[in-house]
């Protein structure tokens, strides 16, 4: 089974959705990408993850506004504008299909994720989450993009980003403003009350490193696993080993 429905988010911008799987399952798997990337993720990283369950589950994959293919400007994201885009692609799983929802994101979808806060969620996985500490993560944004030709960062008005694909990104000033204020700890402490939550750390993590990271061990109900891997999981080997550890804690 394989549909591209029509789902428009609050500012009526079409969003870019792939329902694939087994139409039978009473699970529904919701993946959530990270930042500046699509429903694809970085080298195919959800792609192999959905293979991975489609046997099993129904598996939802949506682009971001202004991602992807979803309609919308890349300098118009922040948190809670992706928010509003998750919400509406839950709110489509839950009049469509019923059942039990699933969650899997990925490093910044990470955070989108614990600000909705959505409730009805049985079981989520985060993957590559980033640190703890806001303005570390944008310091390390700064020295990961500023220096790269053909990119500039300005934190009050238009950024020009380059992608590893060759594409080259606005981002607003409200992604930056949004970042800062976010609190990673109590938003993710937060949506641990509603799911039962597994976070997996890669530990050779190149994107957003090994500090800050161990804030979330404080938090209450959540377990928590490093295994080997970079930020997307691109050998191989790792990527495999990630995706039975999703299955195992899955099929629980």
């Amino acid at each position: 089974m394989t549909s591209t429905p029509t789902i428009l988010n609050p500012h009526h911008e079409r969003l870019d959705v792939l329902i694939e799987g087994n139409e039978k399952s009473s699970v529904t798997i919701v993946m959530v990408h990270g930042l500046g990337t699509d429903k694809h993720e970085t080298t195919g990283m959800f792609d192999d993850i959905s293979v991975g369950l489609t046997d099993i589950y129904r598996v939802v994959r949506f682009d971001f506004s202004g991602f992807g293919k979803s309609e919308g400007k890349t300098e118009d994201f922040d948190y809670y504008k992706h928010a509003d885009d998750l919400k509406v692609v839950l709110e489509f799983v839950k009049k469509s299909y019923g059942g039990t929802i699933y969650i899997i994101a990925q490093s910044m979808g990470t955070f989108v994720t614990s600000l909705l806060n959505p409730k009805g969620i049985t079981k989520t996985i985060f993957t590559g989450i980033p640190n703890s500490n806001s303005e570390y993560i944008i310091d390390r944004l700064m020295k990961r993009f500023a220096t790269k030709p053909g990119c500039s960062i300005n934190q009050n008005g238009i950024s020009l980003i380059l992608r590893s694909s060759g594409v080259t990104q606005k981002w607003g000033s409200q992604f930056w403003k949004t970042l800062r204020e976010f609190k990673p700890v109590p938003s993710v402490s937060a949506f641990a009350k509603n799911t039962k939550l597994l976070i997996i750390h890669p530990k050779q993590d190149d994107v957003v490193g090994l500090e800050f990271q161990k804030e979330y061990d404080s938090i209450p109900h959540i377990s928590i696993e490093w295994i080997d891997g970079d930020h997307s999981f691109k050998k191989r080997e790792d990527r495999s080993a990630l995706i039975e550890r999703i299955k195992l804690f899955l099929l629980k």
